[in-house]
């Protein structure tokens, strides 16, 4: 079951999902000033940087500077902080991703896919719980689907036109001022219904990124595309570069990791495993999926898409050309493998390497894993390794509008559950069922100490 945000408008959005999820918004709140106090951030430089945002906000996409006095309303903070720590909330999570879509001729059926396996912090699921999706449903807009907190870092991954997306986060040098790709991603699922209407709201408007190659990777990203039509398409940028590569281009497919391969990485001053290290298993994993994607070129379907993001082979042939290439049978590259898993922790600690111990704990971790199906109105969801669970389905058609869901229903593969209840009350909204006292104080507990161990990691590993 998916909450949804109904809401007149932009300020009763915020209003809501502030009074609804007000507890955990505090909590993540707290731990973003711990962080940046712990960082010795200067407060005039946050507070200089969070007015500036507002401007961007006001003059460009206005609505959703609503969204924010809607949210600083319910939790009674100035809208100030809020934006602030919606800047600064990413530096908690360090993150790495393992995206395909495929569309015709790659798949079965001529149906349209767009997979995202979402690897992150296990702080992250404390936060949001087993099943951190929402529907965001305001007046005015495209009904679409979220994965995250809303206004804070929601990301949209399917709208009720059937566009479909999924992100990864990429570091980049070549940095500005502008709209997060948080910011973007509901612009274009709210608005846009095709892949070129999306590619549109990233290239006619200032796309803000945060210069950095490891701690600021989750505030810049890729972003992948599937709509209705067939069409899709891969979004590389920095603030003064952009680059859509098209699947057409590609028998119908499309893969990506955390690093640009179609944009000049020169132009954006994004990372290879030369400038910086960590981003190795990026490479690994982006070969590997291709890989798969080739060998699996017109099979492609729900069942498919399970075992690609399942896998956990390795591909270092995009690693050869910088000297890194390793023998099957050696120590693999930390955070290498599609499914993910923190597979060199312990050999870490046996060496005593507490920083890349901590990394590789906090980095190599499938949390989700999602496979949108837009012809069928559905997506497969799964709460953990994907290799360990089963896709979940979850029916959409009612609760997105979708014109088409009528005929989808009859060529599903499983039967649909009830339509996503529409929250009202406080106690609702993002509650996980049944909390007790108990559970309370152990999630509390959890967050704060991962929350500590992700400070400690951010000291080592920014990088000027």
């Amino acid at each position: 079951m998916i909450p949804t945000i109904k809401a007149k408008n932009d300020f009763q959005f915020g209003y809501q999902a502030g009074r609804g999820w007000e507890r955990l918004m505090r909590a993540a709140l707290r731990q973003v000033a711990l962080l940046l106090k712990g960082a010795g951030a200067d407060a005039a430089y946050v507070a200089a940087k969070s007015r500036r945002h507002m401007k961007v906000l006001r003059d460009i996409f206005p609505a959703y500077l609503e969204r924010v006095e809607g949210l600083s309303r319910a939790l009674g903070m100035d809208r100030r902080e809020i934006v602030g720590a919606s800047l600064a909330m990413p530096y908690m999570l360090k993150v790495g991703c393992t995206n395909f879509a495929a569309v015709p001729p790659a798949t079965v059926g001529d149906r349209i896919f767009v997979s995202w396996n979402f690897d992150l912090s296990p702080i992250f699921r404390l936060l949001m719980g087993k099943k951190a999706l929402f529907i965001c449903d305001i007046q005015g807009y495209k009904p679409y689907v979220c994965i995250g907190a809303p206004v804070l870092f929601g990301l949209g991954i399917m709208n009720g036109d059937g566009l479909s997306a999924a992100a990864n986060a990429v570091g980049a040098m070549d940095g500005g001022e502008g709209l997060t790709y948080f910011e973007l991603s509901n612009l274009a699922m709210g608005t846009q219904s095709s892949v070129d209407g999306a590619v549109g709201v990233w290239r006619d408007n200032p796309r803000g990124i945060v210069p950095g190659l490891a701690a600021t990777v989750l505030l810049n990203g890729n972003y992948l595309f599937a709509d209705i039509a067939g069409e899709a398409a891969l979004i590389e940028c920095s603030h003064n570069h952009m680059h859509a590569e098209k699947a057409a281009d590609h028998k119908g497919m499309l893969a990506s990791a955390n690093h640009h391969q179609f944009l000049d990485r020169k132009l954006s001053g994004g990372a290879d495993p030369v400038i910086e290290p960590l981003v190795a298993g990026s490479f690994a994993r982006l070969g590997r999926m291709w890989e798969l994607l080739e060998t699996f070129h017109g099979k492609i379907d729900p069942r498919v898409a399970k075992t690609i993001v399942s896998d956990h082979g390795l591909n270092y042939g995009l690693l050869e050309g910088f000297g890194m290439a390793r023998a099957e049978y050696e120590e693999r590259i930390d955070d290498a493998t599609i499914c993910c898993h923190p597979w060199n922790f312990f050999r870490h600690l046996k060496r005593l390497e507490l920083q890349e111990a901590s990394i590789e704990w906090t980095v190599a971790n499938t949390l989700y894993s999602m496979l949108m199906d837009p012809k069928r109105c559905t997506i497969w969801f799964i709460a953990g390794k994907p290799c360990r669970k089963q896709y979940m389905p979850i029916w959409l058609g009612d609760a997105l509008r979708m014109e088409w869901a009528d005929r989808a229903r009859e060529e599903l593969e499983y039967a649909p559950g009830p339509v996503p209840k529409t929250y009202h009350q406080r106690k609702d909204i993002f509650r996980r069922p049944d909390p007790t006292p108990m559970s309370e104080f152990l999630r509390s507990a959890g967050i704060s100490i991962f929350s500590a161990l992700e400070r400690m990691m951010a000291k080592k590993v920014v990088k000027q």
